[in-house]
């Protein structure tokens, strides 16, 4: 691992200070929907394709052109510094994520062995893919997620903590070892190293389905990552809903109490996942640590959402309670294996009382706890809904990296429910949750 980060030093650059550029972005409203009727590129990841983080699956050992930036995220003006790691000469290609017709990314610049990236006018917020290219060399992805200002529909949080965890690039993360076992783990991973996989971390199916969808409605999108939640109590201040994609599992105790704060001042949480919030981690400087669970601590990630993690390993039929946002598809539908690879339940937590949306088919002769989505209205008003399965954004592209895979219907009817909850975050009209499971403590 040390020869690795060696290395990478060796044939990158020097970190490059943050310094300030004139640029101005349209953020007045509309100005996603703006955006996304620029020409997209459909050849964006044409070079690239989709290889899961090695947590699920060993990648196979090729010659590649990697890198990674000195910084997650950036805004207007701020400078990034790249390593590479493969190759001195190389080209990137700097690709915005969204809908773009349906082509999901537009091509902002190219640029030649760039030693840095400058966030300028041409660069407005969002998530955006870094495209490595050398002679000779696979190509892979560098994610940057540049962050805005003023109000907004919504605040998305890309979930670089959890990323960084699974992470395998140079042999060790939070999980595994370079022997591929649990009990050589590190106990502590940098951010100073690619991504493994295909140098996107999670994003690709975690999290850009959840993006495309968001981007075509229409919201206006303040995009940062979940080191910006950690940093900043003021981070959701000028949102009205915070999203969060189909894993963001490591949380610090900082980006626990500011999800808290915000849901308590009424701004609503909407999570596209599942075993969200379980660990803590820690930051310092460059590297995290830690795994310990919430509710190792007395603060089970129920208190917040409503309902946690219980099952690893399941794949379940969901039933729909016929209750919006699942009334959408009809009554008593059911979506084919979403609940799993990991899910979530109420049952036998402590917490606010919630409405069950959906929940897991079981057979007769099935005993314990029930998957299930919930949902609830907190003494603020705000609305905080947990869809309880970590499967839910990479099914609708049928992209999970555990090998479960979702056949169209399956896919149409998630994008659906999906769209449904989107337009509530776009009109602010949540409906009062109906209480099945009442306040445990």
């Amino acid at each position: 691992m040390k020869f690795l980060l060696v290395l990478a030093l060796l044939l990158g650059l020097s970190p490059v200070p943050a310094q300030a550029t004139a640029c101005s972005w349209d953020q007045n409203p509309g100005w996603v929907q703006r955006e996304n009727l620029k020409k997209g590129d459909v050849k964006w990841d044409a070079d690239v394709p989709l290889r899961f983080s090695a947590d699920f699956t060993r990648r196979k050992e090729v010659p590649r052109i990697e890198g990674y930036l000195s910084s997650a995220s950036a805004t207007c003006g701020e400078t990034v510094s790249l390593t590479t790691v493969g190759s001195t000469k190389f080209q990137v290609e700097i690709y915005r994520m969204g809908y773009y017709k349906n082509t999901g990314a537009r091509l902002i610049r190219t640029l030649a062995s760039p030693k840095s990236i400058t966030v300028d006018s041409k660069m407005v917020p969002g998530q955006y893919l870094l495209k490595l290219r050398s002679l000779k060399r696979a190509s892979t992805f560098v994610p940057l997620v540049i962050t805005g200002s003023g109000a907004n529909d919504l605040t998305f949080v890309s979930s670089v903590l959890t990323w960084q965890s699974y992470n395998q690039w140079g042999g060790e993360s939070l999980y595994k070892g370079a022997d591929g076992n649990r009990e050589t783990a590190a106990s502590v991973v940098s951010f100073d190293r690619p991504y493994d996989g295909d140098g996107s971390g999670q994003f690709r199916y975690m999290e850009q389905p959840l993006i495309t969808l968001m981007e075509k409605a229409g919201l206006d999108i303040n995009y940062i990552t979940d080191l910006e939640v950690d940093s900043n109590p003021e981070v959701f201040a000028q949102t009205r809903s915070i999203v969060l994609g189909g894993h963001s599992e490591y949380w610090t105790r900082s980006m626990r109490q500011h999800f808290e704060n915000a849901v308590a001042t009424g701004t609503n949480l909407i999570v596209f996942g599942g075993n969200t919030g379980y660990a803590i981690t820690e930051i310092k400087e460059r590297e995290i640590s830690g795994r310990t669970p919430y509710r190792e601590i007395g603060q089970p990630e129920s208190l917040l959402l409503g309902s946690q993690y219980f099952a690893l390993g399941i794949r379940k039929d969901l039933v729909s309670s016929n209750v919006w946002p699942f009334s959408v598809l009809g009554i008593d539908a059911q979506i084919k294996g979403i609940y799993g690879y990991e899910a979530d339940t109420a049952m036998g937590t402590v917490g606010p009382g919630v409405q069950v949306l959906a929940r897991a088919v079981i057979s007769p002769t099935e005993k314990g706890f029930v998957a299930m989505s919930t949902y609830y209205s907190a003494p603020s008003g705000a609305a905080v809904m947990n869809m309880g399965t970590n499967g839910w954004v990479c099914a609708m592209s049928n992209r999970c990296p555990w090998g479960y895979t979702f056949d169209l219907q399956a896919q149409k009817q998630i994008q659906k429910v999906t769209e449904a909850v989107l337009k509530a975050v776009k009109t602010a009209k949540w409906p009062v949750a109906q209480i099945d499971i009442p306040t445990r403590s």
